[in-house]
Order: structure tokens, then sequence, then C-alpha cells
């Protein structure tokens, strides 16, 4: 692919973003922080906020296709990478519900985990990532047309990297383990359960089991950079990524998920108090050295705290090939902000994640000092 010529692409981004005179504080800040995101290389850039009153507004910026010169708009789909695990863990819950499992049973009563039935190690300790199992996207021999045994096979085989329930280390493998889990105990495939325990009752239209390269039609295309090259990853076969992160939608059906979560249209309260109840405190230090947003972890749920360890925010981000989402929820006050740009963060703070970070945290700041007394 031709590398990108900034100077045309910035000013066709200003034009396609021009300010009104009539827009908020807010939203000149966001243009402020978008606008700098996309300097920085970042191609498009979408953020849905829905406020304490459930009033929502898309902000849109730069492009869905850099060769096409597309613009974002509001019902571009993107892939939502690990977001897909909060998918995986309330229907984990929801067969708790049903008396099918227990989050505190053994994998092993489920699933062969070969060198490690014996560990001890449970349900849950997938779900908050303290399993201690090797986590497969990290393996230099991954490729990405990798079935899902394929990922699991040689995961299994390392030794653990800690004593189940000890410590905290994000892990795509549990959340696969999850997804094979759910198929055993249903006897139906992911894609089947997530149709019918979640898109449907959901009406989640634009939501689709992605793991293939066939991705809609009115889809962001997926960047990686090399230098000043951006490289189309858009179709690449997502059978890796499987219940850990192959979901696909648009940002409105998204918030429509986060919504049917919380209001109990998925899990009943006492099963959404689980997920979003710490059962590990800790601080997480990235690479860069910068701290991320959050300092506990729930079932998937990674949580921001009060005083007294009760959840006030709860978020999850989703990278994958080509794209950074992102889900931050105030459980106090229902504020949501969902995020999507069409670019792989390849490890790095910048752009993606301080331009992430700074949106997010502006919108909290907006809504905090104007929340009512």
């Amino acid at each position: 692919m031709r590398s990108l010529h900034f100077s045309i692409f910035i000013l066709l981004v200003a034009f396609l973003t021009t300010k009104t005179s009539g827009q908020d504080n807010l939203t000149i800040l966001l243009d402020s922080i978008a606008h700098s995101g996309i300097q920085q290389g970042i191609p498009g850039i979408q953020v849905l906020i829905s406020d304490p009153e459930d009033n929502r507004t898309t902000h849109n910026y730069g492009f869905a296709d850099i060769t096409q010169i597309t613009p974002i708009n509001d019902s571009i789909n993107w892939r939502y990478g690990s977001i897909t695990k909060l998918f995986t863990a309330a229907m984990i819950l929801q067969l708790e519900s049903e008396g099918k499992l227990s989050i505190h049973d053994a994998v092993s009563d489920y699933i062969d985990l070969s060198r490690h039935n014996r560990a001890g190690i449970t349900i849950k300790q997938l779900l908050n990532h303290t399993s201690g199992l090797y986590n497969y996207t990290k393996s230099p021999k991954l490729q990405y047309e990798n079935t899902m045994i394929e990922c699991l096979q040689p995961s299994l085989k390392r030794k653990l990297a800690f004593a189940p329930g000890t410590q905290y280390s994000y892990c795509n493998t549990g959340y696969l383990i999850l997804g094979l889990i759910i198929e055993e105990v249903t006897g139906n495939s992911f894609e089947h359960n997530i149709r019918e325990r979640i898109f449907k009752p959901c009406d989640l239209q634009s939501m689709i089991y992605c793991s293939d390269e066939k991705v809609p039609k009115n889809t962001a295309r997926g960047y990686k950079t090399k230098g000043k090259r951006y490289n189309d990853v858009t179709n690449i076969n997502h059978s890796w990524a499987n219940s850990a992160g192959a979901i696909l939608g648009n940002l409105s059906d998204l918030h429509r998920f986060i919504n049917c979560l919380f209001e109990g249209t998925i899990i009943d309260n006492k099963q959404l108090e689980k997920m979003i109840s710490p059962t590990l405190i800790y601080r997480d230090i990235n690479a860069e050295g910068h701290e991320w947003f959050y300092h506990a972890i729930g079932l998937c749920w990674d949580l921001n705290l009060d005083k007294n360890e009760e959840s006030i925010y709860v978020s999850h981000g989703g990278n994958t090939q080509g794209y950074n989402c992102n889900v931050h929820y105030n459980t106090r006050s229902n504020l949501t902000i969902l995020i999507g740009m069409n670019l792989f963060p390849n490890g790095n703070y910048k752009p993606v994640f301080s331009t992430q970070n700074a949106i997010i945290n502006a919108i909290h700041t907006y809504y905090k000092y104007t929340e009512e007394p």
C-alpha cells in the first residue's frame, strides 16, 4: 500500500470536521484531542457519548478508508477485539444462573487442560485473568489463520506463570477456554450461543461473530503502521481470536449491549454485581511507565474504585489487528463512553492510547463539573 501523504490527509480531516459556532466546550475539547491524534497518525476516530440522561451524541473524525478517502460515519462497524470478552463472560454467568455450571468449578471438569488438569484452575480464574496460563497472543509463532485449538495447544504445554489465583496477568488463553466451556455445556457453537443469547435479545443488528476475513461493507478499514507506511489488515482472519476477540459491529449496538447488560436483560442483578465487584486490586503500569485508568479487576471488567472499594467506573479495551476500541461506563450516573479507532497500537502508548485516555478523561471531567449537586 502506498505511503500516506500527511499534508493532504490533515487538510482533508480539517475540512471534514470543521467546527460550527454552536458547539459546546466539550465538543471543542474533543475536536482538539481527536485532531491531535489524527495529526499523530490515527486514520479515523469515533466517540459515542451517552450522558446520564441517556442523551446520545456521536463524534466522527478522519477516515474509515484512507485510500478511498471515505469519512467515518455514524453507523461504521469496528472490530471490537477484546471487548468480545464481556459477551463471553456474560454468557458464562447466564449458564451459572441456569444451574449448568458454577464459576467455582474446576476448568478440568469441562475441558482437558493437558499438564494443568491438577492445578485446580477455576472458571472464575479464567474470568479475572488469575489462572497463570500462558497468554497465547504473546507467542512469536502465532499465525492469524490459526484455529482456536492450534492457538491453545502450545499455550497449555507451557508452565504456569504463577499458582492459580495468586496474581493477575491478562490472558487471552483463558477466554478461548471459556468459549470452549460454553460450547461443551450447551452443545452448540460459540457463534450460535452469542447470537441467540445476546445479539437477538438485545436486537444488535450490526453485530456478527466475524472469525473470517469477510467483513461487512460499512466497516472501517483497519491499519497497522511500519514507519510512515500504512498496511491495511482489515481482512486478517480472526479464527485465532474467537471468544477472546472476534465480534464486529457499530458503536450504537455496543451502546445497546451495555444498556442491556446493566438493565438486566442479559444477566440478573446478582450476576451483574459479581461481574463489577473487585476480585483483585492492583496497579498496572505499562511498558512506557504509564498507569492505566483502572486499578482493580472484576469478572472481566476493569474497575476504578472509590475509597470503599466499590466500583465507580468499569471499562474494557479492545485491541486487535488494525483496531483499538474502548468501553467506559459510570455505574452510578450511567454515563457511557465508547471509542473506536482504526489503528493498531503496536504496543506504543502514543498516539492511540494517549488519545483514548485524553478523550475519556476530558469527558469524565466535563460531566463531573456539570452534574447536579
